[in-house]
């Protein structure tokens, strides 16, 4: 009773249902795996620039603490320094930050594709009122986020603890190495503990984005009056295209029964059936059906080709044939272009009206002037 009363999501989401929460920037997207893959990112891309990084930074501490009582003082000296310095930090820092860049673009592509959407941080004034914030901070989603926080704090602790112990030794070594010896041995443990916590976040991120995909799915599920509606906006009100059709055959109708009175013939079954034919030698090949009806039409059609003195010829075989196989509009075939043509040589000699007259007059000049 519920999913016929419309109140209960039980139909999955529309194409054009997911579409239209795209363009308005509702995605299924991890927030853990686009961190998780930047941290990653991150450590690569110290590993591989970290060697000329730090021959960069000492470069620039030589040169300005190294150097600092040869720098002259003054206003266009302060000028140059800082362009200098600018300069020097933008050859550390840059390629740090577009491999960043970089990481954080490919991420999102390969989460939801190429995106631009300006509707998610329009402001809302309804984001503005207190119960609504209320309530979304004491809603399920918002505990299963904060046990995910917990889970991943109490991973990448564990990660840290278990790597920290089982090197617990050699990192009270290094207080009693050279300096350069003692870097490098930090480094490589702080490396080693940044590989294991990224990895460990990578597969939580994975399967953070198997659920948002899975909870998307969810929240746009469509109920069955939600899927009645979208229908009709998509393909129409029924009863709207019910009516249109309607009009369309009325206008078809009208405009059928105005060429009756224009008709060489109407040939009958005698009550069952009426067919209307026009020809005109000089525009048609053959004869052509301009009207054609069944029962209460087919009397219709033979009233008014009384009211307009079109002769009426009783064919009924012939009548009930052409009544099958040939549309409104459509030439006569071949295989009753005869018998047609014995009952119109027949109606030129009784028809009497005046403008048939003269048709047939002009057909019967037009091959002597060609």
């Amino acid at each position: 009773m519920a999913e016929e009363s419309g109140g209960e999501k039980t139909l999955p989401a529309s194409q054009s249902k997911i579409d239209k929460a795209r363009e308005q920037g509702n995605i299924a997207k991890s927030q853990d795996l686009n961190a998780a893959w930047s941290l990653m990112m991150a450590l690569l891309a110290l590993w591989y620039l970290c060697p000329d990084l730090l021959r960069l930074m000492v470069e620039m501490c030589r040169h300005y603490f190294g150097e600092f009582g040869y720098h002259e003082l003054g206003p266009d000296a302060f000028y140059a320094l800082s362009l200098d310095a600018l300069e020097r930090t933008a050859r550390i820092v840059l390629p740090f930050a577009v491999a960043m860049l970089v990481a954080g673009v490919v991420m999102n592509l390969l989460q939801v594709g190429f995106l631009f959407s300006t509707q998610a941080i329009q402001p809302k004034l309804d984001r503005l009122n207190p119960l609504s914030g209320f309530r979304k901070f004491f809603s399920g989603r918002s505990a299963f986020e904060l046990l995910k926080s917990i889970l991943k704090l109490v991973v990448v602790s564990a990660i840290v603890y278990v790597t920290v112990r089982d090197r617990w030794t050699e990192l009270v070594a290094t207080a009693f190495l050279f300096p350069d010896t003692m870097a490098a041995a930090v480094a490589k443990l702080v490396g080693l503990v940044w590989f294991r916590a990224v990895l460990a976040m990578l597969i939580l991120g994975i399967l953070d984005f198997g659920f948002q995909r899975w909870q998307y799915g969810r929240d746009l599920m469509m109920t069955v009056q939600e899927a009645k509606e979208e229908m009709k906006q998509l393909e129409g009100d029924p009863r709207i295209k019910q009516r249109i059709r309607q009009i369309q055959r009325q206008m078809a109708m009208r405009r059928m029964m105005a060429e009756v009175p224009k008709a060489d013939v109407v040939i009958t079954n005698p009550v069952r059936f009426a067919v209307a034919l026009r020809y005109d030698m000089t525009t048609m090949g053959a004869p052509v059906v301009v009207a054609k009806g069944a029962r209460l039409l087919a009397k219709r059609i033979r009233e008014i080709a009384e009211e307009n003195d079109v002769p009426i010829v009783e064919k009924p075989d012939l009548a009930r044939a052409m009544f099958k196989s040939i549309e409104v509009g459509q030439p006569v075939p071949e295989n009753l272009f005869r018998a047609v043509a014995e009952i119109l040589a027949f109606v030129y000699r009784i028809d009497r009206r005046e403008e048939k007259r003269r048709e047939r007059a002009a057909m019967q000049s037009a091959p002597a002037n060609g």
